[in-house]
């Protein structure tokens, strides 16, 4: 074999080409029915909420409203799926704006 003769590339096995990883290839795609479907049955539990006295209702319709929040911008916005850095981005101005919510709240 003479050194001028180029290396030869990996065979790709299958269909899957030889530079790119697996786990890239395989990613998991979200499943939204059922991310619909949980949302119709938490928008439910808030409306089911509003007719029982006995239950405080703003700090749990608060709590229910905020896990309904994050599952759309999780999987709807693709936060979940995409680089951490958007999430990153997207999350920065919640952290600046509790505490100025805080201090008009006071004042």
């Amino acid at each position: 074999m003479s050194e001028n003769q180029p290396v030869a590339e990996k065979e790709s096995v299958g269909s899957h080409p030889a530079n790119v990883p697996t786990d890239k290839l395989h990613k998991r795609h979200p499943n939204y029915l059922l991310v619909f479907l949980s949302l119709a049955v938490l928008t439910a539990i808030e409306v089911g909420i509003t007719y029982v006295p006995q239950i405080p209702q703003a700090p749990v319709l608060l709590a229910l409203s905020v896990f309904k929040a994050l599952l759309v911008i999780m999987y709807f916005m693709h936060l979940r799926y995409d680089s951490k850095w958007f999430a990153f981005i997207f999350f920065i101005p919640f952290v600046l704006v509790i505490p100025m919510l805080i201090v008009l709240r006071i004042g």
